[in-house]
């Protein structure tokens, strides 16, 4: 059966109307990213990428952003994040919103481009983009990953798998792009990996055919793509930074989990079911002779690394592309233009409807309120307290920002930066868990935020230790008793004496009572109850 030509004079009705599917789902996933910010990471970088344009440097060490600092962080994603941070302090957040909403739809938009290219046909692509964002939305956010999507791309999708000759100003491009993408986030460690494997896998082909099984230009890429990894700051130092990054936030972060862990099964099932059955077509694809002794790339080989790698690390889902390409341009499915058309929109539409929701109209709000200590965040601004703040993960990042310098968070989400045992800590001062009260002690902690709802339900701490600031729906704040003690207690009277009609804040909402014998979570006194003192 012929292919449908890409000229669109020439395509059948069945291929217009893929067509324009593809156009709807692109709008489609430009419309679903106008939303608030949600996550604290976000806001982690933003802080970050405004710390450099203001002092036209790199993140220093000591960080100058939160105070638990052990050495840990690396500056691999600078760009992005003077990226993100220059467009939000021009266009505002509405502004950061609707620039993370094109390039997540420019991104959806050059896997359909890659993909109809490659294939020829437009039921291909929409297919192929459909399954992409059924695993890849998850992790949509205005974060450094964004532009690295993007680069990889362009970098492997358009400038490494076209076949046209190899210029002298596609070398450029290449190399250039490899080494902007380097200071655009770390994704970029992994493309010498990719067209390395298709290289090994080149090499076994021609020695098979009995030609010389070395391709000199397809060294020269990969060499030229492990050489632009050192081309940014960290240098050398990324490798074993990466490596370490999952045994640092193994069960402790979720992006850093499997796809098939307990979460995602109960959550959302069809990621870990789409990924292993597209693992299982690449090594069925895999099997079927090639005449060519030079496929275009990705060939199987970086095509199951990436399959493989999508199962077992959720943050790799946007690999996922490479798999898909190499699975629609192999496996030629001889199946009438109309019924392959239909097929494509049965699985865009159910792909659409397994996400969710239909696309959300422009949110008033910039930010989601309940991820974040919203109501609080003035309190802490005004009142200028003194000491170290200790804090939800989530929340580190939304801190910095509005603090921004005033008081800093305990951590804001570089879970590199404190190390393994931080974490530990931090979930144990949450949970007040037996050791919270020390753990607080040994880090001199003389302000606690946390949420509202995780302070009333688990083990209360000592209330003699302590004094309630703020407490709203979401957030407290605690003052712990220490040499900061009565300058903070004095900051917030001073606070409540300027905005009387704040002071329902500075007592607990309602009263519980705890076990016989044992203090409630709410016995923790009132600051203002020592202002008149």
């Amino acid at each position: 059966m012929p292919v449908p030509s890409s000229d669109p004079q020439e395509l059948n009705w069945p291929e217009r109307l893929a067509r324009l599917g593809v156009w709807a789902l692109v709008i489609g996933v430009f419309a679903r990213n106008l939303g608030p910010l949600k996550e604290g990471d976000e806001w982690m970088h933003l802080s970050i990428g405004r710390w450099m344009l203001a002092h036209g440097t790199l993140l220093p060490t000591p960080d100058p952003l939160i105070w638990n600092d052990r050495g840990g962080d690396m500056q691999h994603e600078w760009l992005s994040q003077v990226v993100l941070a220059g467009v939000m302090n021009v266009l505002g957040f509405a502004g950061l919103r609707l620039v993370r909403g094109a390039l997540i739809a420019l991104t959806a938009y050059l896997v359909v481009h890659i993909v109809q290219k490659a294939t020829q046909r437009w039921s291909a692509a929409l297919v192929a983009t459909a399954i992409w964002w059924l695993v890849t939305q998850p992790h949509a956010a205005a974060r450094p990953h964004v532009l690295g999507w993007i680069f990889a791309l362009v970098t492997l999708g358009i400038v490494l798998a076209e076949a046209a000759p190899w210029t002298r100003r596609r070398w450029f491009a290449f190399a250039a792009l490899l080494i902007v993408w380097a200071q655009a986030h770390s994704s970029q460690i992994i493309a010498p990996a990719f067209i390395g494997l298709h290289t090994l896998g080149l090499t076994w082909t021609r020695w098979r055919s009995g030609q010389s099984p070395w391709d000199r230009p397809w060294i020269a890429r990969t060499a030229i793509a492990g050489i632009a990894v050192f081309l940014q700051p960290c240098g050398w130092r990324l490798i074993p930074y990466a490596l370490r990054s999952p045994r640092v936030a193994e069960g402790l972060v979720e992006e850093w989990a499997p796809t098939w862990a307990p979460d995602v099964w109960r959550i959302q099932p069809w990621v870990p079911v789409t990924l292993a059955v597209l693992l299982v077509t690449v090594i069925a694809v895999a099997f079927i002779r090639r005449k060519s002794l030079s496929p275009a790339f990705p060939n199987a080989l970086p095509a199951l690394l990436a399959s493989v790698e999508s199962l077992h690390t959720r943050r790799m889902t946007f690999f996922t592309w490479l798999p898909l390409l190499f699975v629609f341009r192999e496996a030629r499915i001889a199946l009438p233009a109309a019924v392959r058309t239909l097929l494509a929109f049965i699985v865009a539409a159910s792909v659409w409807w397994t996400i969710g929701r239909v696309p959300q109209v422009w949110p008033e709000n910039d930010w989601v309120q309940k991820n974040f200590p919203v109501a609080a965040t003035p309190f802490l601004v005004e009142s200028d307290l003194h000491g170290r703040l200790f804090n939800p993960d989530p929340w580190g990042g939304w801190l910095a920002w509005w603090l921004n310098g005033r008081q800093m968070p305990s951590t804001d989400g570089r879970m590199l930066m404190a190390g393994r045992q931080w974490a530990l800590d931090s979930q144990a001062i949450q949970v007040h868990a037996p050791s919270a009260e020390q753990l607080l002690a040994q880090n001199n902690i003389a302000v606690l935020t946390q949420r509202q709802a995780d302070w009333l339900q688990v083990r209360p701490l000592d209330p003699q230790q302590f004094a309630l600031a703020w407490a709203d729906n979401t957030a407290v704040v605690i003052l712990r008793r220490g040499k900061d003690f009565d300058h903070n207690v004095h900051q917030t009277c001073a606070f409540y004496g300027k905005n009387p009609q704040l002071a329902r804040y500075g007592v607990w909402p309602v009263r519980l009572q705890g076990p016989p014998g044992q203090p409630s979570p709410t016995d923790v006194p009132s600051v203002l109850t020592m202002c008149n003192k």
